[in-house]
């Protein structure tokens, strides 16, 4: 029998609480599960250049072109902004598809085709960034199990080289990745407030989204330390 449709998830999940009083229990009889950590993980070093303030942050595109990724784009585009900022590694500059085109004659890139030989420069001279990242949603399932997959490259504009990449999935039938999106649900309860119970972060695509993102943004490399 199939789940209830994606769209109706985060209204289910406010009840809950109501019909699941062996979920908590059963959340702590596992609390013994390790948790996911992203590998698949590139840094070409441990730190981030000193000179790179501020970066570009490229259109949200999908592996494949259908409406169930169009979703997960539409929804996830500003859980991921949002983990940039609490990250504080560098100044967002979103470029919107329609800018994007006018600088480049497209409104997308995923940073696996061949770029423009000026792609950098238009983008370093005309939004004064000292970097670009590419980001991609490779895999969106928003029922039950859900999964999400993340493609991201963070480029320096002056050399250009890769800095970050990252390429992970997340899929809630993997047990180290049902243990940590519930870990980060109870660890973080201001994402869902009104729910207490973290069987719900496997419910809700976005707030399965956000622990996603959230782990993947947490692999960047680190400011170095001010002398």
């Amino acid at each position: 029998m199939k789940s209830a449709p994606a769209l109706c998830w985060d209204w289910l999940i406010l009840f809950l609480p109501l019909f699941t009083g062996c979920t908590t229990t059963s959340f702590l009889g596992q609390a013994t599960t390790p948790s996911h950590k992203p590998s698949n993980v590139y840094r070409a070093e441990a730190n981030l250049p000193p000179t790179l303030r501020r970066v570009a942050v490229l259109p949200l595109t999908t592996l494949t072109d259908d409406s169930a990724m169009d979703f997960g784009r539409d929804a996830l585009w500003p859980v991921l902004m949002g983990e940039l900022g609490r990250a504080r590694q560098f100044e967002l500059v979103a470029v919107s598809p329609d800018e994007l085109r006018l600088l480049t004659g497209r409104n997308a890139w995923n940073g696996e085709e061949k770029l423009p030989l000026d792609f950098f420069d238009k983008l370093k001279d005309k939004l004064g960034v000292d970097g670009v990242l590419f980001c991609r949603l490779t895999q969106f399932r928003a029922y039950e199990p859900v999964a999400v997959g993340w493609r991201l490259k963070l480029f320096d504009a002056d050399q250009p080289r890769i800095l970050w990449a990252v390429d992970e999935v997340f899929d809630a039938r993997i047990p180290k990745v049902a243990a940590a999106a519930r870990r980060y649900a109870q660890q973080h309860p201001e994402v869902a407030p009104s729910v207490h119970d973290p069987q719900a972060a496997l419910l809700s695509p976005r707030r399965f989204g956000q622990y996603t993102a959230n782990a993947v943004v947490g692999t960047l490399p680190q400011r170095p330390a001010a002398p």
